[in-house]
């Protein structure tokens, strides 16, 4: 991770010994300070305004409120705070969910640590990050434009999009981060970047979230 951040990073889970195995695996990060830590939702939101910390790992089975209660809390009185769901649980369509709801990442809790980092990095620059990843997406990502030509032809006759700029749209669509992106098509993490500027300028676009926004409004995901 860059030594020069200073992340601040909030824990809400509902489990005492995986919170503070978490908690206790970030601390010995430099550059991350875990500045609190809530076992339900009602603690959550008592604490986490006064905490004011970047980033909310956010388990998604809460006691006393669910998570679409807990997300829609945050985006309105912590709407500073980059959410990433952290959970035991994973399917594409709950990700694409969330990610609709304007979560910013999702891991699993087979994640090991150095996965938890680089979802933090990533989130923090502003980017998306999903994990698990299934390994055959670059497969899937071949069969989606396979099974929609008229998606192939229509994207590149209106905004003029390479066969490689619908592939890595599709893979961000998905969550991918640029680094996932370059190892799942077997390029450089700066060519990644380059086609995503390209995409950005072609649609118009400033960030990623609007690239995902697209995506979903598309039947990217």
């Amino acid at each position: 991770m860059n030594k020069q951040l200073h992340l601040k990073i909030f824990l809400a889970d509902d489990h005492p010994v995986i919170a503070h195995g978490v908690s206790c695996m970030l601390s010995k990060q430099p550059e991350i300070e875990v500045v609190g830590t809530a076992l339900s939702g009602e603690e959550m939101f008592q604490l986490l305004p006064k905490a004011r910390p970047h980033i909310l790992l956010l388990d998604l089975n809460m006691p006393s409120t669910d998570f679409y209660e807990n997300i829609a809390w945050v985006k309105e009185h912590a709407p500073w705070v980059k959410i990433i769901i952290y959970s035991a649980y994973y399917s594409p369509e709950l990700v694409k969910s969330l990610l609709h709801e304007g979560v910013k990442g999702y891991l699993s809790k087979t994640a090991t640590p150095s996965d938890l980092m680089e979802a933090l990095e990533t989130v923090s620059r502003g980017e998306i990050f999903v994990l698990p990843y299934a390994s055959a997406q670059s497969d899937s990502c071949q069969q989606h434009l396979e099974d929609h030509p008229e998606f192939q032809d229509d994207f590149k006759k209106r905004l003029g999009l390479s066969r490689r700029e619908q592939e890595i749209l599709v893979l961000i669509s998905q969550g991918l981060s640029s680094q996932r992106i370059g190892k799942t098509l077997y390029i450089s993490k700066h060519t990644v970047e380059t086609h995503r500027k390209n995409i950005l300028r072609k649609l118009d676009f400033n960030s990623s979230t609007e690239l995902v926004r697209f995506a979903v409004q598309h039947g990217l995901v």
